[in-house]
C-alpha cells in the first residue's frame, strides 16, 4: 500500500465509515454466532435430557422385570420352605410342577431350577428332573451355602449346555431345623434384554448398555457379543443397592476422537446400571439444517453491508487521491532522496549546489545550509577537480535534455581535511528549460581497505596452499619410498626364506607343504598390496623414470582394473623428473581417471600429454554420459582439487561436457615452473 493510500485510510471520515461498518459486521457476526451456538447447546442439552429420561425409564422397566423374577423366586422359596415343601424331595415331580407354575407366564427368565446342599441340579423347568451336573462352583451357591443373603444376583456365566450368556437370581432353602437344604435359582438369559432393547424406537444413533456391579457389560443395543462380561470404560462409582438410588449421572467422554454423552441410572433394588449413549454428532444431526439458513442469511446481509461501505469508500478515495496526488509525489521524492545511504548532490548550470541530502552531510561533514548555493568542487581534492570539470563541461556542452550518465572515481575532502576515495555517478536532466546535474557518491574507503586485505589474505593462502601441497607430496614420496625399500624388501626376504624352508620339509609331510604354500600366497598378496599402496601414495616411477613412464603405468593399470579401452598419445619430451609440473600433471590425470571410473560409464578414454609452446598440455577425454555444466557440478572435491593444483602452478584448467556426448578435461602447466 502506497503512502497516499495509507494516509487515505487514516482520514477521520474514512475511519468513521470503517469503524461503523466493522461495528455492524461485528454485531451481525456476534449475534449470528450466539444464536447458532445457543441452538447447538439447546440441541445438546435436549439430547442429554432425552438420554437421561430414557435411562431412568429403562432402569424402572428393568427393575420391574427383575421384580417379577424375584416374586416368582420368593414364591418358590416360600413353598419349598413351609411344612409341606420341606417334606418333598427336591428331584420330585411336585417340585417340578411348582417350578413350572412359578415360571409360567414370565418370559424374562429362561428357566428355574433347584440345587441340593451339594450344588447338584435336582430339578429344572428347562432340563427336567435330575439333570445330573453340579453348580457348586457358582458364586450364588457358594454365598448362600454359608449364610442367608436374601436374593442373590450372580455374575455373568455361559450356560453349560448351550453357551448362552446368563446371570442368575437365587434364594436359600432350609429344612425344618434351619439347616441348609439347597438353593432355588432363576436363570435370566442376556438375549432377553437385547431383544427388548431392539424393539425400542431409538433414533439418532442411541445405544443402550446394561452394566452389572462389577462394571462389566451384560447386554447392549446394538448387540456386541464380543464385549459381554468385559469392563465398560468410564462407568461412575457403582451405588450401593437401595430403594431410593434414583439419581442419574450424565458424563461426557471421548471415544475414537468423537465426543459422546452417556447417562447412567442405577436399577432400583438391583446391582445394575442402565447406560444410554448418544454421540455428539448424532445429537446434532438436525442442528446444521436449522443453522444453515441463519448463517446464509447473515452472510447475505454482511455482503450487502460491505458492498455499500465499499461504494462510499471508493467515492471518498477518488476525491482524496485527486487532491493529494501532487503533494504526496513531491513528499515521496524528497523522502527517497533523504533516506538513501549514498550521498546525493544536485548542481545547476552555474555549478552551484541546489540539493544536499543527509548522507552527503555525513560524508563531507558539511551541513546542507552551508553547502547550498556554493560550488561543489570545493568539496573535492585538487587532483579530482580537473576530472570533475571535464565531466561537467561535457554535460553542459552536450545540449541534450535527456538523462546522460557517467561514472568516475574521485578523491573527496572531508571538512576536517581528510581525503577519501569516492565512486561518483553523474546524470544530467532538464526540467522546465533548466539543466541540472545529479552526482551520487559512495565512500570507497572501507571497500578499498577490504580489497587490500583480501588480496593480501589470498596471496598468503596461495603461498600456504603451495607449501602444503609440496610438503604433502614430499611426505607421500618419503612414505612410499620407505615402504618400497624397507617393507617390500623385508617381505621379499621372508618369501625367499619361506621357499628355502619349504624345500627342506619331509616329502611325507604334505600338510606342512600345503601350509607353506598358503603362507607364500598370502605373502604374495601382501607384497602386491604394499606395491599398490606405494604407487597410490606416490609412484616412485614418477621420480625414477619420469612422467611418460608414470602415465604409461597408470593408464595400463586403469585399463586392467576397469576394462575400459584407453588410447594414449605422449610427446617424446617430458618435464624434469620429480618436478612440480610432472607431479601436477600426474595428479590431474589420476583424479580424472578416478572420475571416469565413478561417473562416466565410458567405454573408451583418450589421454594426450604434449608440449605446446611454453606449456605442458594434458587432455583427458571420454565417450561417457557427460553432465550439465553448472556451479553445483563444478564444486565437487575432485574437480576443485584439480583446479586448485593447476592454479598453484599458474596454469589453466577447463572442463567441456555435454549430456550424452562425454567429458573432456584440458589442463595446461607452464614449463619451467
Amino acid at each position: 500500500m502506497t503512502a497516499l493510500l495509507r494516509k487515505f485510510w487514516f482520514e477521520p471520515p474514512v475511519r468513521a465509515v470503517l469503524l461503523l461498518t466493522a461495528l455492524m459486521l461485528s454485531v451481525l457476526a456476534g449475534g449470528t454466532a450466539f444464536l447458532v451456538y445457543d441452538m447447538r447447546q439447546r440441541e445438546l442439552e435436549y439430547a442429554r435430557s432425552e438420554i437421561s429420561t430414557l435411562s431412568r425409564i429403562l432402569s424402572e422397566q428393568t427393575a420391574r422385570t427383575l421384580d417379577g423374577v424375584t416374586m416368582a423366586l420368593r414364591g418358590a422359596q416360600d413353598r419349598l420352605s413351609d411344612g409341606i415343601g420341606q417334606q418333598l424331595q427336591l428331584d420330585s415331580f411336585p417340585v417340578m410342577a411348582l417350578l413350572k407354575a412359578r415360571a409360567e407366564g414370565l418370559p424374562q427368565f429362561s428357566s428355574m431350577f433347584v440345587l441340593d446342599a451339594n450344588g447338584v441340579v435336582m430339578n429344572s423347568t428347562l432340563l427336567g428332573t435330575r439333570p445330573g451336573f453340579s453348580e457348586a462352583d457358582r458364586d450364588y451357591f457358594t454365598t448362600l451355602a454359608h449364610r442367608d443373603e436374601g436374593i442373590i444376583v450372580s455374575q455373568l456365566y455361559r450356560r453349560r449346555f448351550d453357551g448362552e450368556w446368563t446371570f442368575y437370581l437365587a434364594a436359600r432353602l432350609v429344612d425344618g431345623s434351619g439347616n441348609f437344604r439347597g438353593v432355588v435359582v432363576a436363570a435370566i438369559v442376556v438375549n432377553y434384554f437385547e431383544s427388548f432393547y431392539r424393539r425400542l424406537d431409538l433414533r439418532f444413533g442411541k445405544q443402550i448398555q446394561l452394566i452389572n456391579a462389577r462394571g462389566n457389560l451384560v447386554a447392549s443395543f446394538p448387540s456386541d457379543t464380543d464385549r459381554v462380561d468385559q469392563p465398560v470404560k468410564g462407568v461412575p462409582t457403582f451405588p450401593e443397592r437401595s430403594a431410593d438410588a434414583t439419581g442419574t449421572t450424565v458424563v461426557t467422554e471421548t471415544v475414537d476422537g468423537e465426543n459422546r454423552f452417556v447417562a447412567y441410572h442405577p436399577v432400583p433394588r438391583y446391582p445394575f446400571l442402565i447406560g444410554v449413549v448418544v454421540g455428539q454428532d448424532s445429537a446434532l444431526v438436525s442442528w446444521p439444517g436449522t443453522a444453515r439458513p441463519i448463517v446464509f442469511g447473515a452472510g447475505f446481509v454482511a455482503v450487502l453491508l460491505l458492498a455499500a461501505s465499499c461504494g462510499v469508500l471508493w467515492s471518498m478515495r477518488r476525491r482524496e487521491l485527486l487532491a493529494r496526488a501532487l503533494e504526496d509525489s513531491e513528499e515521496r521524492l524528497r523522502g527517497m532522496v533523504e533516506s538513501v545511504m549514498d550521498a546525493i548532490v544536485t548542481i545547476d548550470e552555474d555549478l552551484s549546489v541546489v540539493l544536499f541530502n543527509r548522507a552527503a552531510e555525513h560524508m563531507f561533514g558539511v551541513q546542507s545550509g552551508d553547502a547550498l548555493g556554493k560550488p561543489f568542487d570545493r568539496l573535492l581534492a585538487g587532483d579530482s577537480r580537473s576530472a570533475y570539470h571535464a565531466i561537467v563541461g561535457r554535460r553542459r556542452n552536450s545540449g541534450e535534455p535527456h538523462v546522460r550518465r557517467g561514472r568516475a572515481e574521485l578523491t573527496a575532502r572531508h571538512a576536517n581535511g581528510r581525503e577519501f576515495p569516492a565512486d561518483a555517478t553523474f546524470s544530467s536532466t532538464e526540467m522546465r528549460g533548466q539543466r541540472f546535474l545529479t552526482v551520487v557518491l559512495r565512500d570507497l574507503t572501507e571497500r578499498k581497505r577490504i580489497e587490500t586485505h583480501l588480496r593480501e589474505t589470498n596471496r598468503q593462502l596461495q603461498e600456504l596452499s603451495t607449501a602444503l601441497q609440496r610438503v604433502r607430496e614430499e611426505e607421500r614420496a618419503g612414505i612410499a619410498r620407505e615402504m618400497h625399500d624397507e617393507l617390500g624388501q623385508r617381505l621379499t626376504a621372508i618369501k625367499l626364506e619361506l621357499s628355502w624352508l619349504g624345500g627342506r620339509l619331509p616329502g611325507e609331510r604334505a600338510d606342512l607343504q600345503d601350509k607353506v604354500g598358503v603362507i607364500k600366497e598370502q605373502l604374495n598378496q601382501t607384497i602386491a598390496s604394499v606395491r599398490r599402496i606405494t604407487y597410490e601414495l606416490r609412484p616412485l616411477i614418477l621420480d625414477d623414470l619420469g612422467l611418460r613412464a608414470a602415465i604409461s603405468w597408470l593408464t595400463d593399470d586403469f585399463s586392467k582394473r576397469t576394462g575400459i579401452e584407453l588410447a594414449l598419445d605422449l610427446d617424446d619430451d617430458e618435464p624434469e623428473r620429480g618436478s612440480t609440473e610432472a607431479t601436477t600433471l600426474f595428479r590431474v590425470l589420476q583424479e580424472s581417471l578416478t572420475n571416469v571410473t565413478k561417473y562416466a560409464r565410458a567405454s573408451t578414454v583418450w589421454v594426450s600429454c604434449r608440449r605446446d609452446g611454453g606449456d605442458w598440455r594434458l587432455t583427458v577425454r571420454d565417450d561417457g554420459i557427460g553432465f550439465v555444466l553448472d556451479a553445483a557440478n563444478q564444486a565437487g572435491f575432485g574437480l576443485l582439487g584439480m583446479r586448485e593444483r593447476i592454479r598453484l602452478v599458474q596454469g589453466t584448467f577447463a572442463i567441456h561436457s555435454t549430456p550424452g556426448d562425454g567429458t573432456a578435461i584440458d589442463a595446461t602447466v607452464p614449463a619451467g615452473q
